[in-house]
């Protein structure tokens, strides 16, 4: 199999995993679990999670980043090995961490009653995901996303069985808790019916010290980028409580839906590709814009229609009851946006050697986050920090482009090529759903946001059909793979 062709084929796995997988999260949490649960349920949930993500760190080291890095195949077996023990040794240690500190981690926020108890059990995930980090991470590295996306399908769909009965039951806050843990064991266990790595009790400290040495500039830009995107959780958490962090999260939810899609697609099989073929620059110059602009056919129109229609969807599905989180919503709809563009330049950065690259971009991003967020905060409560998370994106994104053109060079204006159709077709097609919102017959409440969108679909399809090629030759293609239309592609 070509490169080109390993690479366009372990797009579509992860597009077909993370579409099936996101799509049963967001109507089991944003479209089921919402209407029953509480906004603080969900705040409680979030502020486990952040806990247990920053204990994560000294558990994972960056090791399975170098792992993915090195290229050198006579110790790839020794590698992964060193890596299985040493994840699964740090797990234990940071597993015992969480549960004796907390008690400690409820008192720090805001009316969070019940969070230790939550934290020790949710934090059991880290224990099962180091039986099966490995086999995911060298699965990656070869580009073997389809074995990888079956597991992780079915734990999805287990996750939002387990999740949804839960909460029908009158479980409450526990029914997340309860969907997360089954999604763990099921993805960590059946990992190991589609890999053929087996770990066998080898350690070898010179090779460990290489992989922390790599590791360590992955490490200090993640803990970075963590405290930037949790920062504004953290002080919500605590400076507002669990409820005003419930609607922060779902407006985040909502907003970020395209771009924590198409962030994870990209992270995923571009850094294993642009390993492979990292020193040659061209290449990975001209695969890198076109993915901008294919990613940007798919992320432009999404945004713009949570940011115009969105309000709509919000008020009516959840009669009324998330409306605090409407305004919110609209403006981390600017900030997912630029995470889905910017989304490739990370894996640039790593697979070139520059690691500490993202170290360095991420510093300055924390200190200005740290600096703001509590007047932000002050303010204008959960708005103000979505407006200066948009703010902040926007400028982190200048500085990662001109980045990105130090090492494979490029010119700013192939970003507005890239981009600037879908936009312009984008906003036209909302605009016009946008007007005949009201004019829509309704026999049911949510009837004129759907038939609003079906508007915008159509306007929106046809225009790029028309005005660029790209859009053209990536829906002829998708047609192609799916047998009851192949027949369909081949007239157009």
């Amino acid at each position: 199999m070509t490169f080109r062709k390993q690479v366009t084929t372990s797009a579509a796995w992860v597009g077909l995993s993370t579409l099936i997988v996101k799509l049963l999260a967001f109507i089991t949490v944003s479209l089921v679990l919402a209407r029953v649960l509480e906004p603080s349920d969900f705040g409680l949930v979030g502020l486990a999670w952040l806990a247990i993500n920053a204990f994560d760190f000294l558990r994972e080291l960056g090791i399975t980043g170098a792992l993915v890095y090195r290229q050198d195949d006579e110790e790839d077996s020794i590698a992964a090995d060193v890596a299985y023990i040493s994840l699964a040794a740090a797990s234990v240690v940071i597993y015992a961490i969480v549960f004796i500190s907390a008690p400690w981690i409820e008192r720090f926020f805001s009316d969070t009653e019940g969070l230790a108890a939550i934290l020790r059990v949710l934090a059991l995930t880290m224990l099962i995901n180091a039986i099966g980090q490995v086999p995911y991470t060298l699965m990656a590295k070869k580009l073997d996303f389809r074995n990888k996306a079956i597991p992780e399908i079915i734990a999805g769909v287990g996750n939002s069985i387990v999740a949804i009965t839960m909460a029908l039951n009158g479980f409450g806050v526990w029914s997340l808790v309860g969907g997360y843990l089954t999604d763990s064991i099921l993805r960590n266990t059946l990992v190991w019916f589609f890999s053929s790595w087996r770990p066998r009790l080898r350690f070898e400290r010179r090779v460990w010290r290489e992989m922390l040495d790599y590791g360590k500039h992955l490490v200090s830009s993640r803990v970075l980028i963590f405290g930037i995107t949790n920062i504004d959780d953290a002080m919500i958490g605590r400076v507002l409580g669990a409820e005003s962090l419930g609607f922060y999260t779902l407006a985040y939810r909502l907003s970020n839906l395209p771009a924590t899609h198409i962030t994870k697609l990209i992270s995923n099989v571009m850094f294993p590709a642009f390993s492979q073929i990292q020193k040659e620059q061209a290449r990975i110059r001209n695969i890198f814009f076109q993915t901008i602009h294919a990613v940007g056919l798919i992320a432009i129109p999404l945004s713009v229609a949570t940011v115009i229609l969105g309000p709509n969807f919000v008020h009516n599905y959840y009669l009324g009851r998330w409306d605090d989180a409407i305004l919110a919503m609209q403006w981390l709809t600017l900030y997912g946006f630029i995470r889905s563009i910017a989304a490739n330049m990370g894996p640039i950065l790593k697979a070139m050697g520059k690691p500490q690259w993202l170290s360095a971009l991420a510093l300055w991003r924390l200190i200005t986050m740290a600096a703001l967020l509590y007047p932000a905060i002050l303010w204008k409560g959960i708005v103000g920090v979505s407006i200066l998370s948009a703010g902040v994106a926007m400028v982190d994104f200048g500085i990662a482009a001109w980045m990105t053109k130090r090492l494979i060079g490029g010119s700013y204006i192939t970003y507005v090529r890239a981009l600037g159709p879908a936009t312009l077709a984008a906003f036209f097609a909302a605009g016009v759903a946008w007007l005949i919102l009201p004019l829509a017959p309704s026999p049911h409440r949510l009837f004129p946001l759907l038939s609003a969108s079906i508007v915008m679909v159509t306007l929106y399809v046809g225009i790029m059909w028309w005005a660029d090629g790209l859009f053209r030759q990536l829906s002829i293609s998708a047609l192609n793979r799916f047998g009851p239309t192949r027949r369909l592609a081949a007239h157009l």
